[in-house]
């Protein structure tokens, strides 16, 4: 969760702070919008460990955007 507020107060990547606004726009609490994008980062983490590959910012911004927000 750390990293995802740190990707959001510092812009990098870029996607981190559009995926959070967009998500608070539509309706999810800070809480949400973070469980999910944190969701997101695992996956890369863990795509990245268990391949031993670096991390691939661009398959990470493309789940950001595949992310939708919670049903209210």
């Amino acid at each position: 969760m750390d990293t995802v507020l740190n990707q959001i107060d510092t812009g990098d990547p870029p996607e981190a702070r559009t995926t959070y606004d967009r998500l608070i726009d539509a309706g999810a609490s800070n809480s949400q919008a973070l469980q999910l994008m944190a969701a997101v980062l695992r996956v890369e983490m863990n795509e990245m460990l268990t391949k031993s590959t670096p991390f691939d910012n661009t398959r990470y911004a493309a789940g950001l955007a595949k992310i939708k927000p919670p049903e209210s």
